[in-house]
């Protein structure tokens, strides 16, 4: 973990200081990933100020586009969390215990966490989360983004962090894969954002 944080302070000078300073921001930029859609305090209702984009059909507007479904997960209509913080909407995702769904979204190398709504459909879920990385040179790093139980009402999800997947993946890598995977229960989805927390350049 210490040569991993001198390698990132050897880098992040480089790019500073390498020819202009907008130069060294492009170099940054191009190595940390990152640039990845407008951000906004989605969270702040519960005290979470951290800014958030909204992954792409993170709320099952479009169906299953995007989303890898295995294992009886569906997406439902007439059902929403009922903030509608993504905008007014009308499908969430259902999936049974033992079933599975991921979806690849943009990060960079500072990109700690995501969060989402989440719901048991009759009791309580527990929903296990993975993050999956990989480099431009197919270095694959597959990290625990945390488990949690949601009860039987929406309610946001805690901040599962991405931020280690992020570090064990090479210089480079400008995608994720979130794998989300139920337990126990019967747990439906709703509203996916992403917290960058990008260095701009």
């Amino acid at each position: 973990m210490r040569r991993l944080v001198a390698l990132l302070t050897i880098v992040v000078g480089l790019a500073v200081t390498s020819g202009t300073a907008s130069a060294g921001g492009g170099l940054l930029s191009g190595l940390l990933g990152g640039g990845c859609g407008v951000t906004a305090p989605v969270f702040l209702p519960w005290g979470d100020f951290a800014g958030y984009y909204f992954a792409p059909n993170g709320g099952f507007e479009s169906g299953s586009n995007g989303w890898t479904l295995s294992g009886g997960a569906a997406v439902v209509t007439q059902d929403n969390e009922p903030w509608y913080l993504a905008g007014f909407g009308s499908h969430a995702l259902s999936i049974p215990a033992g079933g599975s769904a991921s979806l690849s979204v943009c990060y960079g190398l500072t990109y700690p966490a995501v969060r989402f709504f989440a719901a048991g459909d009759g009791g309580d879920a527990t929903i296990h989360v993975r993050v999956v990385s990989r480099s431009l040179l197919g270095v694959l790093s597959v990290l625990d983004g945390g488990t949690f139980t949601a009860g039987s009402t929406w309610r946001p999800s805690p901040k599962l962090s991405t931020l280690f997947s992020a570090l064990a993946s090479p210089l480079g890598s400008k995608s994720m894969t979130l794998q989300f995977t139920v337990e126990r229960g019967t747990a439906q989805i709703d509203d996916l954002f992403v917290d960058p927390f990008l260095m701009k350049g």
